[in-house]
C-alpha cells in the first residue's frame, strides 16, 4: 500500500517549528539570565559603594583611626581608601570600592585645578549658609563672602540671603515673595543645597558647574562655552557640626563663668599664672583699649602687683565685665588696678597691660587661649569654616584677607601638624602664616580648625571589570556615633572614573 509523503513533510515541519521555539526559548532564557546577572552585579556594585560610605564613617568617627592610622589626614590616603576589597572575592575577582576626593590644588585653570586623590572631602571647609546667618543675622557677613565667589553677582548674592533670612525685607538687589510666582522664599535654614535652585538667578550650571558627571574632568558633551568649573557647590554647604571642645576633646573653660577659686585654678593650669591673672583682672576690674593713652602719672603694674590684686579680689569676687566674642578681644587692652586701701588721694592709677599686646606674645599665647578657653557658654556652636581645608577661592572670600595673605596661608598649611592646638583653632594663621592680630580678630568668629562633617564620594566596582556604581554621602562623625545626614546615588551620571584594580 502506498503511503503519501506529505506526512513526513508535516513531521519535519513540526520538528523545525519545535526546534525554533526551543531555540527562541533558550535564547530568551539566556537573555533573561544575562539581564538578571547584570542587574545582580549592578546591585552588588552599588552595595560595594555603600560599603565605602560605612567604612569611611567607622574610620572617621574613631579618634584612634583618624589620628594614628590616618595621621589626621583622611583627605589623601590611597593605602586606606583605594581599591578596598569587599566580600570573599568569588565574583569577578571580588567587589571593590574606592573613596574619591577631588582636591582643588589651588593652581592651574579649568580641570587642571583638580587632582584626584583617595580620601574624603571636608564639608567643614565650606561656607555653611545656615550657620553664617546665625553668626550674623543681618546676612551682611554671608553676603560679603558670597559676592567674592567665582561667577557670583550681587543680585544673586542678595537673592540667596533674602531666601534664607527670616524676614520679608528685600535687599537692594534681592528677591522676596513678590519676585516669585509659584512659591515664596523659605525664610529659614536650607535642608539641602539643591533648594538654592529655587532662588532667583541660581541655575544648575552655576550651582554645579559644567562638570556634569562630577569627576573633575572636562568630558565630551560637557562643554557649554564657559571655562571648566564645578560651580558654587564646592564652596557652599548646609551641613555642619562644631562642639565647644579643645584639641583633646575636653570642654573649654568658659571665660565668663562665675568667678570662683576653681575657675581661677582651671585658668591658671591651662594658661599659666600671668595670663590667668590678667583674664581674672579683666573680668573683676574691667578692661579698656590700650590704644587710649595711659595718664602720664600712671604706673604700669607688674606681674606681682597683678597677682596680689587678683588674689585679694578672689576673697570676695565680683565680675565687672565680660569677655565678648572670644579671648582674642584681650589683645591690645589694659586693666586699671584698684588703689590699695588707705592710699592718699593723689596716688597714681596703676595699669596692667595685656600679656598678649605685642605680636610675639600674641603668637605664643593664641593657640592656648583659643584651644582651652571660650567666651561662648553653649556646647553646640554654629559651625564655622575650617581654615585648614577651605579651597583657595573660598579663602579669598574671607574678610580682611588679601591675595598675599591667602598665598601665605596656602604655603603654611602644607606643613601643619593635625590635632595640635594651632591646627584645631586656626591660630596657625598668626603663628605660621604671619597674619596680623588685627586681621585675625576680624576672622576668628568665622573660622575654626576643627571638623566633624565629611563628604564621601564612593565608587563601587569589581576587580576584573563589570558595572560601576557611585554614591555620595555626608557623614557627621558625632563624637563616635556617626550619622549619615545626606545620601545620593550618582550612578546615573556614569562611571566617571577609572577605578583602581
Amino acid at each position: 500500500m502506498k503511503r503519501p509523503g506529505y506526512v513526513l513533510i508535516m513531521v519535519l515541519l513540526v520538528i523545525v517549528v519545535l526546534s525554533l521555539a526551543a531555540y527562541r526559548f533558550t535564547d530568551a532564557m539566556s537573555s533573561q539570565f544575562a539581564g538578571a546577572y547584570r542587574t545582580t552585579e549592578a546591585a552588588q556594585a552599588r552595595a560595594h559603594a555603600v560599603s565605602g560610605v560605612h567604612y569611611a564613617a567607622a574610620a572617621l568617627a574613631d579618634p584612634a583611626t583618624l589620628q594614628q592610622t590616618l595621621g589626621g589626614n583622611p583627605y589623601d590616603n590611597a593605602s586606606f581608601f583605594s581599591n578596598i576589597p569587599v566580600g570573599d572575592g568569588a565574583t569577578r575577582s571580588g567587589g571593590r570600592f574606592a573613596l574619591i576626593n577631588l582636591s582643588d590644588n589651588g593652581s592651574g585653570t579649568g580641570e587642571g585645578k583638580f587632582t584626584v586623590k583617595y580620601g574624603v572631602t571636608d564639608e567643614g571647609g565650606k561656607i555653611n549658609l545656615n550657620s553664617m546667618l546665625r553668626i550674623d543675622s543681618s546676612g551682611e557677613s554671608l553676603r560679603s563672602m558670597l559676592i567674592l565667589l567665582p561667577n557670583m553677582t550681587e543680585d544673586v548674592a542678595d537673592a540667596i540671603c533674602d531666601w534664607i533670612d527670616d524676614d520679608d525685607d528685600e535687599r537692594e538687589q534681592g528677591a522676596e515673595a513678590s519676585a516669585y510666582d509659584l512659591y515664596s522664599p523659605k525664610n529659614g535654614p536650607l535642608s539641602t543645597l539643591d533648594e538654592l535652585l529655587f532662588v532667583r538667578g541660581v541655575t544648575a550650571e552655576k550651582l554645579y558647574g559644567n562638570d556634569r558627571n562630577r569627576n573633575g574632568r572636562a568630558d565630551p558633551g560637557e562643554s557649554d562655552g564657559n571655562d571648566f568649573n564645578r560651580g558654587w557647590s564646592d564652596f557652599l554647604t548646609v551641613y555642619g557640626h562644631e562642639l565647644n571642645i579643645d584639641s583633646t576633646g575636653a570642654p573649654r573653660i568658659y571665660l565668663n563663668d562665675t568667678i570662683s577659686a576653681d575657675w581661677y585654678k582651671a585658668l591658671t593650669d591651662a594658661l599659666g599664672p600671668d595670663l590667668a591673672d590678667y583674664v581674672a583682672a579683666y573680668r573683676i576690674y574691667g578692661g579698656s583699649s590700650a590704644v587710649t593713652p595711659i595718664p602720664a602719672t600712671a604706673l604700669t603694674g607688674g606681674a606681682a602687683q597683678l597677682n596680689a590684686a587678683v588674689v585679694t579680689s578672689m576673697l570676695n569676687p565680683k565680675a565687672k565685665s565680660k569677655i565678648k566674642n572670644s579671648a582674642v578681644t584681650l589683645y591690645n587692652t589694659k586693666v586699671k588696678l584698684p588703689k590699695p586701701p588707705g592710699s592718699p588721694p593723689n596716688t597714681p592709677d596703676t595699669y596692667v597691660l595685656s600679656p598678649i599686646n605685642d605680636r610675639e606674645a600674641f603668637s605664643k599665647y593664641l593657640p592656648l587661649l583659643l584651644d582651652k578657653t571660650t567666651s561662648r557658654s553653649k556646647y553646640e556652636l554654629n559651625p564655622r569654616i575650617n581654615i585648614a581645608t577651605a579651597p583657595q577661592d573660598l579663602l579669598m572670600a574671607l574678610p580682611g584677607l588679601t591675595a598675599e595673605d591667602v598665598s601665605a596661608a596656602i604655603a603654611a598649611r602644607a606643613n601643619l601638624q593635625p590635632g595640635t592646638p594651632e591646627y584645631t583653632t586656626g591660630a596657625w594663621l598668626v603663628t605660621q602664616a604671619g597674619q596680623r592680630p588685627e586681621v585675625f580678630q576680624q576672622l576668628e568668629r568665622y573660622i575654626t580648625g576643627q571638623t566633624m562633617t565629611y563628604r564621601v564620594h564612593s565608587v563601587g566596582y569589581f576587580g576584573r571589570g563589570g558595572p560601576v556604581a557611585r554614591v555620595e554621602a555626608v557623614i557627621d562623625t558625632n563624637l563616635g556615633k556617626p550619622r549619615i545626614v545626606y545620601f545620593r546615588d550618582l550612578t546615573d551620571l556614569g562611571g566617571g572614573f577609572n577605578p583602581p584594580r
